[in-house]
């Protein structure tokens, strides 16, 4: 169940309307359901409608104007922007006019708010009630908050408001008010009182009301100190109460005022700012709190915690290939699944993206710690089904122990993170502890992406060139560029080092960019040279192909070089095609209306089944190593390479095995009618001058399956 909340701002402050499935008037008219207290406003200014809808109990569309078609003055603005209709989304902004605006929330129920007491931030059954609009029962049990004085001048302006509002009228407050004198005897109920507490009158001071004031009051009132403000909970139900101790003739007025519908929206909103809206986690904020508070307790003991960081291995290929919803159901379930392997009194929170982090407390010594990093490790390991996708996970985790590797919040949470992407670095399935050389090791990381980003500008980095050889002829019939970086004093560092990088950082697209001018460049000096043409192929990632402009880059790019687009081959992994396959298929189509030559890389290791393929317009297909690395002794990599050499010849592609490193395994490729093969056993990537001597001396001639049209 989700509540849906819009927060108004106006000059008078904010005000939270719970909103539930029904129509919504909004203006200054006071016949409006919202009120918006502001003049530069229409009388009817917009319509919220609710819609019914099968994933929750409704949504919400707004509109400008009245429900019959009036438009308002000013108009409205959702995030900026003028709008006559817009179907509500979380965190919406809806601008009515200059000091008027409001905040749309979808927020989880508050029946799934964790029961704890180990913030004050973190709402509890002790806290607040389980607001559930039950009628008033005066019998039944009620409790009150500490009484709060408030210094004269530090009153606020809803205080001296009610307080105005009793001098004014009494009788026709709609607020109960309740006088009476230090020996406790009732002297003023007003119609209000009366009417919303009718057992006042016969229960007096033990009415739950008045209960505990008097205990509560004496010991704190003297002349300077004249205001003060509790809350009493009854039957579920909050009432504020602002006594007010007047020293002249001694008497004590309290006004009332039910503020259950605020406490409720208040604990919905406070909830929210603690969790995260996907998995229902508690997120950073509560994390940094909850560990204020477990430090300050074990101030002065010796007792251990650990805080673990734990990320999901390659989690945005399962993002980019089948999209961001499925994404989103394998967080689900992988946080379900580590609640489960929880101890009482730990805590387990959503850190961003794919991290999570856990508390564990009560930890005995080190190997307690890794036994849990064990238990998650292999909790994970076995398959997830999101929406029909079987997906098989590895994670790594890292982790920190108070006080071993810090006594404040700041450094375990940074050194558990340290030490999960050190984890990282050793492989799948991995788990480290923090280790003091690990913040050296993280600023290398960060010189490191310094470092790749001036590489282009000192042209460090290089274009190698792995041939690519026909299983009949023996001759370089092909060639796959792959980078190299020489930084000028770290030496040669590889790309299992600084691609993944450049990924992250979005350095990919620049670097990719002069790979493809520098590979053109290349093929043309070649072709300068008297050697006769040669199809090149160029890797792409996924964030060249979402560049809105590569298109027109590349046309430019080929006109600038002046290189035959037919030689050029641009090689797209398997895990790319699977997102928006429809869309990238038009692209595709307009690489191949300009003469180039397309194939699917690492093909094998991606969510797909071999029939997509008929729908892609590609020329080659390339196996991935990973089943060409066995492929001699294991008969079912055998078997599947043979399955996709038939269908990929069936389909008029050309077939390339990577990674091939042994007799045994061109033997068994050329049996299985495989056309091309990449790797080791021929030839490592090499540089443009070893590469030309090559072709130079085979005499390569140019492919039938590439001439021009």
């Amino acid at each position: 169940m989700l509540h849906h909340v819009l927060t108004v701002e106006d000059a008078q402050g904010f005000r939270n309307f719970l909103l539930n499935n029904m129509t919504y008037s909004l203006g200054r008219s006071l016949e409006n359901s919202i009120i918006l207290r502001s003049n530069l406003v229409s009388r009817q200014h917009a319509t919220l409608l609710a819609v019914a809808s099968k994933k929750s109990s409704c949504f919400f569309r707004i509109i400008d104007g009245s429900a019959e078609g009036k438009r308002s003055t000013n108009g409205i603005l959702i995030n900026g922007k003028k709008r006559f209709s817009h179907i509500l989304s979380h965190g919406d902004e809806i601008l009515f006019s200059k000091d008027t605006k409001a905040v749309y929330q979808v927020i989880s129920a508050i029946t799934n708010i964790p029961k704890t007491n180990s913030s004050q931030n973190q709402i509890s059954e002790s806290s607040y009630p389980q607001f559930n609009n039950q009628s008033f029962d005066e019998t039944k049990p009620f409790r009150f908050s500490p009484l709060q004085a408030i210094p004269e001048q530090d009153l606020s302006t809803h205080v001296h408001k009610t307080v105005n509002q009793f001098i004014a009228s009494p009788e026709l407050n709609p607020q109960p008010i309740i006088e009476l004198n230090l020996v406790g005897k009732i002297l003023y109920l007003n119609p209000a009182a009366l009417s919303q507490f009718p057992n006042l009158e016969e229960m007096r001071i033990n009415h739950p009301l008045l209960q505990e004031l008097l205990v509560q009051l004496l010991p704190l009132v003297n002349p300077v100190r004249k205001f003060f403000m509790r809350e009493v909970i009854i039957n579920d139900k909050v009432f504020e109460e602002i006594i007010h101790f007047m020293t002249w003739n001694e008497i004590i007025r309290i006004h009332i005022s039910d503020v259950t519908n605020q406490k409720q929206a208040e604990a919905i909103i406070s909830y929210q700012i603690h969790h995260d809206a996907l998995t229902g986690l508690p997120n950073r904020k509560y994390l940094h709190e909850h560990l204020v508070e477990t430090i300050e307790k074990l101030e002065h003991k010796q007792q251990l915690f650990a805080v673990l960081f734990l990320d999901i291995d390659r989690f945005k290929l399962i993002n980019d290939s089948l999209g961001h919803s499925i994404g989103d159901l394998l967080l689900k379930a992988v946080s379900d699944r580590l609640k489960n392997l929880l101890k009482q009194g730990d805590v387990m929170v959503r850190w961003g993206a794919d991290e999570f982090a856990i508390v564990a407390k009560e930890i005995n010594s080190t190997d307690a710690v890794v036994q849990i990093a064990e238990a998650m490790i292999q909790a994970l390991t076995l398959p997830f089904n999101c929406d029909g996708h079987e997906l098989h996970i590895t994670t790594c985790i890292g982790a920190s122990i108070y006080p071993s590797h810090s006594t404040e919040v700041e450094g375990l949470i940074r050194n558990a993170d340290m030490a999960m992407y050190r984890a990282k670095a050793e492989g799948q399935n991995s788990f480290q502890f923090y280790v003091p050389n690990m913040q050296e090791q993280s600023f290398q990381r960060l010189s490191m992406e310094n470092n790749l980003r001036r590489a282009l500008e000192n042209n460090e980095l290089l274009t190698y060139y792995q041939p690519q050889i026909d299983l009949i002829t023996g001759k370089i019939v092909g060639l796959e560029v792959l980078l190299r970086w020489k930084h000028v004093s770290l030496g040669s560092i590889p790309p299992s080092q600084f691609i993944p990088l450049a990924e992250e950082t979005g350095l990919i697209t620049a670097i990719g960019t002069w790979v493809l001018r520098q590979t053109c460049l290349q093929a043309i000096a070649w072709l300068n040279m008297g050697l006769p043409p040669i199809q090149i192929g160029v890797n792409l990632s996924i964030k060249q192909l979402q560049q809105k402009d590569f298109l027109s880059c590349l046309q430019q790019i080929l006109e600038e070089t002046n290189l035959d687009p037919h030689f050029l081959e641009l090689e797209i992994t398997e895990g790319i095609m699977m997102d928006n396959v429809e869309e990238k298929i038009v692209l595709l189509n307009e690489f191949r209306q300009m003469g180039i030559q397309l194939s699917i890389d690492d093909f094998g290791t991606g969510y797909s089944a071999l029939s997509y393929l008929k729908n892609l317009p590609i020329d080659t297909l390339k196996i991935d190593r990973i089943f060409i690395e066995y492929i001699a002794h294991n008969a079912h990599d055998r078997a599947i390479v043979a399955s996709i050499i038939s269908l990929s010849h069936s389909l008029d592609l050309n077939v390339i095995a990577e990674g091939v490193e042994t007799q045994e395994q061109v033997d068994v490729l050329r049996s299985l009618g495989c056309d091309q093969i990449q790797g080791y056993f021929f030839y490592k990537a090499l540089p443009a001058d070893e590469i030309e001597t090559l072709l130079r001396a085979q005499g390569i001639t140019r492919p039938n399956r590439i001439e021009p049209a």
